[in-house]
Formats: C-alpha cells, structure tokens, sequence
C-alpha cells in the first residue's frame, strides 16, 4: 500500500513566458485548491511542472519541454 500521495499542477507555457512567474502561479494554484489534502489520509506530496510548448515548424513536429519542477 502506497503511503504518499503525489498531486501534480501542469502549466504550459509559450517559450516567451516566464517560466519562474508560472511556476509560483503553479504552486499558488496548489496552496489555494488545497489539491489532495481532502482526498486521503496520505502523505499529499505536491509538485507544479512547467512545460514550454514551441510551435511546430516545416521540418519539425511541436516541441515540448519541461522547463521546470519545484516541489510546492
């Protein structure tokens, strides 16, 4: 039986977006919804991921990174 909990906030952002002002949106979001501490008497572990979505070009498919993990 798994002990922990781990509640995840994706942002996806454009490559000209902050990443560090949309991961602290991430974590507020977290804070403020309380994610997971309603849900279970588990360790709720909290992580807010940031993704930076480029569009496509002729040559390549869309690119996708993760620019940022930060426990919350």
């Amino acid at each position: 039986m798994e002990k922990r909990l781990y509640i995840c906030e994706f942002k996806v952002i454009g490559k000209s977006d902050s990443v560090k002002e949309k991961l602290e949106e991430a974590k507020a979001q977290i804070r403020e919804k309380r994610y997971g501490l309603r849900l279970s008497d588990k360790e709720v572990i909290t992580l807010a991921i940031i993704i930076i979505n480029e569009n496509k070009d002729e040559t390549h498919g869309p690119v996708r990174e993760v620019a940022a993990i930060e426990i919350a």
